[in-house]
């Protein structure tokens, strides 16, 4: 029985969060060069695609965190990308990253995501996260890595 009840008041915690469809967020910073691909010639290019989506999948997470989790047992994980890279950035470029909520189901919130340089559009989609108790997770994910033998 102690378990159960103590499993309910961690959930009951979380069921007092409400995330708002239509919260925002945006953030601005300079591409740096472990940001970037390092493939199409010599020397510092271009803004690499998996960078892009990391920090367009933060600024969903600093959302979450900045205006709805304030409870440190609390955060989100990512669950799906579908996002698109439209065009290059050099490196020592600002990017605004943008994050809007489009739907809340649960604990699974669904984001509108786009990036900008100061030219034009050079990323969008989709992100999905879904708000997590992180001792819960850290339980379920060490047993995960005792049954691999690790």
């Amino acid at each position: 029985m102690v378990g159960k009840s103590k499993k309910n008041s961690v959930y009951r915690r979380y069921m007092s969060l409400t995330v708002k469809v239509g919260a925002i967020k945006e953030r601005k910073m300079k591409i740096k060069s472990n940001q970037a691909t390092s493939f199409l010639w010599k020397g510092e290019n271009v803004l690499s695609t998996p960078s892009m989506i990391s920090e367009l999948e933060e600024t969903c997470r600093l959302l979450l965190k900045e205006q709805f989790i304030h409870d440190v047992e609390w955060d989100s994980v990512g669950t799906f990308v579908g996002i698109k890279h439209l065009a290059a950035t050099p490196v020592g470029a600002e990017v605004l990253f943008k994050a809007k909520v489009i739907s809340v189901t649960g604990r699974r919130v669904m984001f509108d995501v786009e990036a900008y340089d100061s030219i034009e559009r050079i990323g969008e989609g989709e992100h999905e996260r879904f708000i997590i108790n992180i001792n819960k997770f850290k339980t379920k994910f060490n047993n995960k890595k005792k049954q691999l033998r690790m």
